[in-house]
């Protein structure tokens, strides 16, 4: 029993109550799309953020014509040691480095990126960088990367 003075009507309760229900879920999913889209960490889904192509050294070598590597690594082990004609390109120092690639690619060169080892994403980063930025169709990322070409080389004769 409902005291005197008291209003108790269930069947007009229920409807707001949704009604506040959906606006808060709502504004959640808003929130929730604005930071998928503008956060610096989101995640790949768009056309131009697609994967690129892996290429194993064994085919590298066997291509005719002009090829062009990048090294993504750090600064520290592009010094320590790297693919003899390589180019040091990170996404740390883009801009600084950026030049000496693209005074040294030529039309029609393929360009080959790699990084450390298969778990690195950099060769990925900066292979999608220089397709958006420059333009450059024909780029690659080295199957394994640095560890890659070191087994290669321990494979020569």
């Amino acid at each position: 029993m409902i005291a005197p003075g008291m209003r108790y009507a269930p069947r007009a309760f229920l409807p707001r109550v949704f009604r506040q229900a959906g606006v808060l879920l709502l504004a959640a999913l808003v929130l929730a799309l604005l930071a998928a889209a503008f956060h610096p960490r989101r995640p790949v889904w768009s056309r131009d953020q697609a994967m690129i192509p892996e290429v194993a050294w064994s085919t590298v070598q066997e291509w005719p014509g002009l090829r062009l590597l990048v090294d993504a690594r750090s600064e520290v082990a592009f010094r320590r040691q790297h693919i003899p004609g390589a180019l040091p390109l990170s996404e740390v120092q883009w801009e600084e480095r950026l030049p000496a690639v693209i005074q040294a690619w030529q039309p029609g060169a393929r360009v080959v990126v790699y990084c450390d080892n298969l778990g690195c994403e950099s060769s990925q980063a900066v292979a999608r960088r220089l397709r958006r930025e420059l333009g450059i169709n024909d780029v690659f990322v080295l199957k394994g990367g640095w560890n890659a070409w070191l087994e290669a080389q321990k494979q020569k004769p």
